[in-house]
């Protein structure tokens, strides 16, 4: 049956990617925890969505123009003093559950990329002997190619932009044709911008087809009617109990 991601650890139940967020997404009966990396100006892998503060952390100020000893000092809205956490330390917190991982590596403040930033994940992955449950995300294919050309045997997904998909711009089987000849077999569009006969147009492109953004019971139930891979999603607990309710019409 198609994956739940739990997106950001379940960003509309935790405050998105904290810690408490990811310790209880550990015990729930997802099959991704899905994660973002920024890093820091001073080397550290830090792990936030936006690329500037402002919306989820306070403060102000782009992510990569800081050193981790004030991104570590800068706490998240609404998560009780948390402050924004290491990719080591959710690592530790991840690790022991088993759960796969599907990290997102994100771009620069102006989409530029961080230097070398691919080589460092796959090298803390690979310390931790975690590559193995790792699959790779981003909007931005020649991260995914650098990734693919230091882990070979890396599940990777292009996440396709919105604009990409515009309706006076809509080129799916393109997308899926750029994706295969860049050696990535997945791509993701986000639910809301998916339409009848996606799943199949990218199965004869010999790409598969997952979805981001399914974030309320509508959007849950037609990623699972529409069989794709995997969804990400800030509710998990509701992807678990409908899941579970067609297993059990299933059986």
């Amino acid at each position: 049956m198609t994956d739940i991601a739990s997106h950001r650890g379940g960003a509309r139940i935790w405050p998105e990617n904290s810690r408490i967020a990811f310790r209880n997404s550990a015990v729930l009966p997802v099959d991704f925890i899905e994660f973002d990396i920024h890093r820091s100006r001073d080397g550290v892998l830090v792990v936030h969505h936006d690329s500037v503060l402002g919306r989820t952390a306070s403060g102000e100020g782009a992510v990569g123009d800081m050193d981790w000893a004030a991104l570590q000092a800068v706490e998240l809205i609404g998560a009780d003093g948390e402050t924004i956490p290491s990719f080591d330390e959710v690592l530790d917190i991840l690790e022991p559950s088993g759960i796969r991982l599907r990290i997102e590596l994100k771009t620069r403040q102006g989409g530029e990329r961080y230097p070398g930033i691919e080589a460092q994940v796959v090298a803390g992955l690979q310390e931790r002997r975690l590559l193995e449950r790792t699959t790779f995300t981003s909007f931005d294919l020649p991260t995914l190619e650098e990734l693919l050309r230091l882990a070979p045997a890396t599940p990777t997904i292009w996440l396709i932009a919105d604009k990409l998909l515009a309706p006076s711009a809509r080129d799916l089987s393109g997308l899926c044709r750029k994706a295969r000849l860049a050696g990535v077999p997945e791509i993701a569009i986000r639910i809301a911008q998916a339409r009848d006969g996606d799943g199949a147009l990218c199965r004869s492109e010999a790409v598969t087809l997952g979805y981001y953004g399914a974030h309320d019971e509508p959007a849950i139930r037609k990623a699972y009617a529409d069989g794709v891979s995997a969804f990400t999603t800030d509710r998990p607990d509701i992807a678990i109990s409908i899941r579970s309710e067609l297993s059990e019409g299933r059986g």
